[in-house]
């Protein structure tokens, strides 16, 4: 190797330590100062993610129609232990019920029918957990309906600083006690014990997961209660996954109902999202349908995420010097054109990555690059002070 590009690869290398502990500081400072709080949340409930999903880059997703979405529109008790019952006499594999009943003074005769049928062992309860909430931070069905064996949680992304529903979590301690999301529950009674313990789930849930999107309302095969009323059976339930949740009224227009319903990556608006979009149940329907399907995305770790980073802002910073040796004059020009063109081809890699089920934020690693170029002044100032107390051999002038 000739002794230029030893010099070239030590000073570049040093030059990309100095501006990676720069950006720590500068992360430190970005984050703690009230000032930046704003643009900090801002950027957090941003992900690029959104920008696939958006701009509908793979459009052709096929839903499972084992998965069938069930309206309790507004209708009360009675009504549900109707729905509810004539659901489990089609004999489904499993059935969900994301409802949370509140406490009543009495109860009367379809009560005391909704309890029994709860307690079927095809039925999957929810909670809601509030973790601010110390004495109280569990919210669930009053005693009379309560089946503890087959309830589930209910929430997705435990992080209330990001609106955006990207990610779920689909086993957690809830007061010492190892609980399962309401998707997950679903899922692990729709498959067999080996499927389940072959697709790793005890382990991989523990961890975040990024929900795979298939699809809204329109991917999904939805009955109402007038679908039971008339007619005396439905068979396409034999066998199927049947979740039962609220999914807007037939009354009036759904599209500023934003009852039981959350921000996600399929939002047609990307930026300034004005509207939320997705209905709880149907965000459960697509964690199901991905868990059933082991169609999992994965996520490339902070730490993976940072030896990327490094290695690209290493790279660009040799080029950052060769081109700061080369060309005196057309040094900046030079210098963002390659930036750019980095930028491009990266976002051209991220997508082919997402298209393959693999999430890289390309954000931080432009960033990188970007700040590399800017603090490589800092190195060539301390490279000079340097030489004025001792003999430094260098590429930089």
């Amino acid at each position: 190797m000739k002794r230029k590009t030893r010099l070239l690869i030590r000073d570049a290398f040093l030059s990309t330590i100095l501006s990676c502990i720069l950006l720590a500081i500068l992360s430190i400072v970005f984050v703690n100062i009230r000032f930046f709080n704003p643009l900090h949340k801002a950027l957090k409930d941003f992900s690029f993610l959104d920008v696939y999903y958006a701009e509908k880059f793979e459009d052709n997703s096929k839903i499972n129609n084992d998965i069938i979405l069930v309206n309790v529109e507004n209708h009360g008790r009675e009504v549900i232990a109707t729905l509810l019952e004539s659901v489990l006499n089609e004999d489904p594999k499993v059935v969900g019920f994301d409802i949370i009943l509140e406490k009543h003074k009495s109860h009367n005769h379809s009560d005391s029918l909704l309890a029994k049928l709860l307690k079927n062992k095809k039925v999957v309860t929810s909670f809601d957990f509030n973790e601010d909430d110390i004495e109280d931070n569990v919210i669930e069905n009053e005693s009379f309906f309560y089946n503890p064996n087959e309830s589930a949680y209910v929430n997705f992304d435990f992080n209330e600083e990001i609106a955006v529903v990207r990610e779920f979590q689909g086993m957690m301690d809830i007061n010492g006690e190892k609980r399962l999301s309401f998707a997950t529950m679903i899922s692990k009674h729709y498959l067999k014990p080996k499927t389940w313990k072959k697709n790793k789930y005890d382990t991989k849930l523990e961890n975040l997961q990024v929900i795979k999107y298939s699809g809204n309302l329109e991917k999904f095969p939805i009955l109402s209660i007038n679908d039971f009323l008339f007619s005396s059976s439905k068979k396409i339930l034999k066998d199927k996954i049947v979740i039962l949740g609220y999914l807007g009224s037939s009354k009036s227009d759904n599209r500023f109902d934003i009852r039981d319903k959350h921000f996600t990556p399929l939002n047609n608006q990307l930026a300034g999202k004005s509207d939320k979009d997705m209905y709880g149940v149907v965000v459960h329907a697509n964690i199901v349908n991905m868990l059933i399907k082991n169609d999992l995305i994965y996520r490339v770790s902070y730490l993976w995420q940072g030896v990327i980073t490094f290695i690209c802002m290493f790279i660009s910073t040799m080029v950052y010097m060769k081109l700061n040796r080369n060309y005196k004059i057309s040094y900046r020009t030079r210098k963002q054109t390659y930036q750019f063109t980095f930028s491009v081809v990266l976002l051209l890699v991220v997508f082919g990555l997402l298209k393959n089920d693999i999430v890289l934020s390309p954000f931080i690693i432009i960033i990188g690059i970007l700040l590399a170029g800017s603090y490589f002044k800092y190195y060539k100032h301390l490279v000079r002070y340097i030489k004025t107390k001792r003999k430094w051999k260098t590429y930089v002038k």
